[in-house]
């Protein structure tokens, strides 16, 4: 098996990111073609798992894990991780730690979008443009840098808190940006696809 040339794909609530022949593209879930049968897939989309005709890899593995209600996504990302923490920066934020392949726990945010959002609906005082940030972290003089405090301050250092000696694995829409705060961090773009490629690669080949 050519596993670049196998169609991958990540069904999310809204969007499905699919990886063939070395290229991710998204689309809106309600536009994918249901009657293809020729990839492979994970899934956190419940309305739609009936439909799909490929092959789910979601009992083609497992992790060594005591955490209850684990979704499919971060399972995939770390059983492709061994040691360091997995930062998935999308639509929610989630974190997990890695210790010698034992899943040690994580925790989820809202993601960043969501927290601009949750801001705005409080007052329209608070609405702000999401690229002016406050990236040096002193404490505010002014509403917008207050907040953007507010949103990246406690997501940057509760990962630090956790990471500390770890090397930390970012991916997902926010992720590169996220990265940037951190000296022991790497973004990959196509992490979740790269962790697909290993479940088929030791489990299905």
């Amino acid at each position: 098996m050519d596993i670049d040339r196998v169609k991958l794909i990540d069904f999310g609530n809204t969007n499905a990111k699919i990886y063939h022949e070395k290229k991710i593209t998204t689309m809106k879930v309600d536009e994918f073609d249901f009657s293809q049968k020729d990839f492979y897939y994970i899934n956190v989309n419940q309305s739609i798992k009936h439909r799909l005709k490929g092959i789910n890899l979601e009992n083609k593995f497992s992790i060594n894990s005591n955490y209850k209600g684990l979704g499919i996504d971060r399972k995939v990302l770390c059983y492709y991780i061994s040691d360091g923490v997995i930062v998935d920066a999308g639509s929610a934020i989630t974190v997990d730690v890695m210790h010698r392949s034992l899943h040690k726990g994580g925790f989820i945010y809202p993601g960043i979008n969501s927290l601009y959002k949750a801001f705005e609906d409080i007052s329209p005082i608070l609405k702000i443009k999401k690229e002016n940030q406050n990236k040096s972290f002193c404490l505010p003089k002014s509403t917008v840098n207050a907040v953007e405090f507010g949103i990246f301050y406690p997501i940057i250092n509760t990962i630090k808190e956790v990471s500390k000696d770890y090397k930390i694995y970012f991916c997902g829409g926010d992720g590169k940006e996220l990265s940037n705060y951190f000296e022991n961090a790497i973004f990959y773009e196509d992490l979740i696809f790269k962790a697909m490629k290993k479940i088929i690669k030791e489990n299905l080949c």
